[in-house]
């Protein structure tokens, strides 16, 4: 089943301004390739069992305008285990990585779906981290809505000791998910407004994918939404589909993937 173009303007509107975004943490570590000629750093956790990076800022992105590339992709190609997600520069686009293979989501011609697997891009800001070794629970019944997710998320990392920003994965086929791609453009005036009418959504049902996502409640507004301590991605195993998740239904059985110490 294919992912379907959402033309409900108010679905949209709703859930993207949940996107809203909130105050940051300002910190550096390690300086990385940057498509731009403005210097750029990248902030650096080590967790058990895995590191996780983030760079840029959600909040400046989409409020102030700061949009241009703050990475090349192309510096983590290589990388072993490697997870991340992000817009694309000029917010033109989704980015996601699962195990190493890479989505590039933009919107053609047609509004839909465009995925190129290649690290060939800038990103406005995006976060990441290297897992080599997961460990696997499954969903617990009843969670099909963000709200519960992230908590359910949150209490599983907790009971495996993970207290500060982590990744995980979820796998499986859900029953529905509501996910959009960004699509401005250089001259798309900065604020949520502009980005709520070029982004587009869509629906996919009962498709295997695997949702990368990162948790904290520490980054509201730098890689998490300002209401939400989970930003996630999705990714078909045929790398055709790919973007940004708003909303989920899980339904079925479905797997949690936290890093194992």
């Amino acid at each position: 089943m294919e992912a379907h173009n959402l033309n409900n303007k108010f679905w949209t509107r709703r859930h993207l301004l949940r996107a809203g975004i909130g105050g940051c943490a300002t910190c550096a570590a390690m300086s990385l390739g940057l498509t731009s000629s403005h210097a750029a750093t990248a902030t650096t956790i080590d967790g058990k069992g895995y590191s996780l990076s983030f760079i840029g800022n959600q909040r400046e992105a989409m409020m102030v305008g700061k949009r241009a590339a703050t990475l090349d992709l192309r510096t983590l190609k290589g990388r072993s285990h490697l997870y991340g997600l992000g817009p694309l520069e000029w917010l033109g686009g989704e980015v996601t990585i699962a195990d190493q293979r890479p989505s590039l989501t933009r919107i053609g011609p047609d509004r839909n779906l465009k995925v190129t697997e290649s690290y060939d891009a800038g990103v406005a800001f995006f976060v990441w981290a290297q897992v080599p070794t997961w460990e696997t629970l499954p969903v617990a019944a009843g969670i099909n809505n963000m709200h519960d997710l992230q908590a359910f998320v949150a209490d599983a990392g907790k009971h495996n000791g993970l207290t500060q920003a982590f990744p995980f994965l979820i796998t499986g086929a859900a029953e529905t998910v509501e996910f959009h791609v960004g699509n401005s453009t250089p001259d798309t005036p900065p604020g949520m407004e502009p980005a709520l009418r070029t982004a587009v959504s869509f629906s996919l049902q009962h498709r295997e994918a695997t949702y990368v996502g990162f948790w904290s409640n520490q980054h509201h507004g730098v890689f998490t939404h300002a209401d939400q301590d989970v930003h996630i991605h999705l990714q078909t195993p045929d790398n055709k589909v790919s973007g940004h998740v708003d909303a989920v239904r899980f339904g079925g059985q479905m797997q949690l993937r936290l890093p194992k110490a």
